[in-house]
């Protein structure tokens, strides 16, 4: 099934029937940024260690999706938005708070085109994050909307029992727009920078980085891609693959069809991703 299939279960279950104790279960979108540099690079974060989840940890840009990202204004304010998100309710709320998230933790602005319109978005980063300004007031004062069509859905995560916080969580991958320096806030991300995907698994293998599941599984999948334009073109009706681990953040994540799927010791999880292995692969 591609991400725009109408079978909601094969990328995993509706969210009120998956199984929760007394944590909810919040919505939240992650971005992973591409660029060729010339090879393909990805934009990862440290989360600082401060936080009360996955402290120090390497991640994406993304965060919880919030009220206004639910704004009955997007339906004219944006364009481009493609596919449902299998399992997940109101797949347009997920792209929005991909592109505030954006904003607000490294200052770029993904689906704009207007390249001064974009910069003013990012000097209101910080009354984004602190909820003085809704992305849908800054982009209608400034007669403009977003452009959705670049930012391609790839995956589906839900943080598993017990845990203090819990997400249903949709990772997007784009391309970063020509130009952007990404600034890090300060306060969720204190280090930004573009590595090649390889390079930050070698990185975690000699225990330099510390990653969970999801994050791991996004480098191992674009490893095996050269080009930001051929990962792209890998998003469209690809077919999910559910997802099993050993250790939450010292094993590979296994893919259905691997070799070792179901290894001994082996556990499903309530992961699933539809970015398909490259040509590099191997």
């Amino acid at each position: 099934m591609g991400r725009g299939g109408s079978e909601q279960g094969s990328a995993g279950p509706h969210r009120d029937e998956i199984p929760t104790d007394d944590v909810p279960i919040r919505s939240a979108a992650t971005v992973v940024l591409l660029d060729d540099r010339p090879d393909l690079h990805v934009l990862a974060l440290r989360r600082t260690d401060a936080s009360t989840f996955v402290a120090g940890y390497t991640l994406f840009p993304g965060g919880a999706v919030d009220d206004g990202d639910h704004d009955a204004r997007w339906g004219d304010l944006s364009s481009g938005a493609v596919g449902a998100l299998p399992g997940m309710d109101d797949p347009l709320s997920y792209r929005i708070a991909v592109v505030r998230e954006t904003i607000e933790e490294i200052g770029v602005a993904v689906g704009i085109a207007d390249e001064e319109v974009a910069a003013d978005l990012v000097a209101r980063r910080h009354d984004l994050e602190s909820g003085a300004v809704s992305l849908a007031d800054l982009v209608s004062a400034a007669g403009a909307h977003l452009d959705l069509s670049g930012i391609h859905p790839v995956a589906r995560w839900v943080t598993p029992m017990p845990s203090i916080k819990r997400y249903d969580t949709a990772f997007f991958v784009a391309r970063v727009p020509a130009g952007s320096r990404p600034v890090v806030d300060g306060r969720e991300a204190v280090h930004a920078e573009w590595c090649r995907p390889a390079d930050a698994l070698e990185r975690w293998e000699a225990g330099e980085l510390t990653m969970i599941s999801p994050t791991i599984a996004m480098f191992q999948r674009l490893a095996s891609w050269r080009t930001v334009d051929e990962v792209l073109a890998a998003t469209t009706d690809a077919p999910v693959r559910h997802v099993r681990i050993l250790d939450d953040s010292t094993t590979p994540v296994r893919f259905e069809g691997d070799d070792d799927y179901d290894a001994p010791g082996t556990r499903a999880t309530l992961g699933w991703v539809w970015l398909p292995a490259g040509p590099l692969e191997g």
